[in-house]
């Protein structure tokens, strides 16, 4: 059995709808021309024409619903393709959502491991910061402690009085760090 397609059904309703056409012309001439034999009292003629509306007219309704059968049969494979394109359109779309969806998934993961790298070296940056102002300031203790000594062997020396209230210490850094609400938090700690 041949496969019809869509064009050779669209090709037999064409064909069809002209005969049906056609059919339907010749009973409605025969049908007028009944009419005036009839008015005429051309009782003869009109017997004639009746016989052949009679034989034409279980033609002509064939024929038509012939057309009408073969319209629907065209209007459900046209209504079947257009469902079978929607699905597929559907299903690509739900495949591009699919893609779209793993590659934002896989970004976000990238993005996330990389701000966890990020947070890791920013902890151990600051770490480092935290130690190096605690160096600092243990620098400036013992240089504080070393200005002491030293003043007390220029006061022991008697190359200096004594100062009622003793050496002023260097206070750089602590007084640096006093002043940057950063620098003691980290001073702080991370905690």
């Amino acid at each position: 059995m041949a496969t019809l397609t869509a064009q050779d059904i669209a090709g037999q309703l064409e064909q069809a709808q002209r005969e049906a056409d056609e059919l339907g012309t010749e009973l409605a001439r025969l049908v007028g021309e009944l009419e005036q034999a009839a008015e005429a009292k051309e009782y003869e003629r009109a017997a004639q024409l009746k016989k052949q509306a009679d034989l034409v007219r279980p033609r002509a309704m064939l024929a038509r619903n012939h057309a009408q059968a073969i319209r629907q049969t065209l209007e459900g494979l046209q209504e079947h393709v257009r469902q079978e394109r929607a699905v597929q359109i559907e299903e690509e779309r739900q495949e591009r959502a699919r893609e779209a969806h793993a590659a934002a998934t896989a970004s976000e993961k990238t993005a996330t491991d990389e701000s966890k790298r990020l947070l890791a070296q920013a902890k151990e940056q600051l770490e480092a910061a935290q130690q190096s102002l605690r160096q600092a300031l243990a620098a400036e203790g013992m240089a504080g402690q070393f200005r002491q000594d030293a003043y007390q062997v220029a006061v022991g020396a008697g190359w200096q009085e004594s100062a009622p209230y003793g050496v002023a210490m260097p206070n750089l850094i602590q007084s640096w760090i006093e002043q940057k609400p950063l620098l003691r938090d980290v001073l702080r700690g991370l905690d």
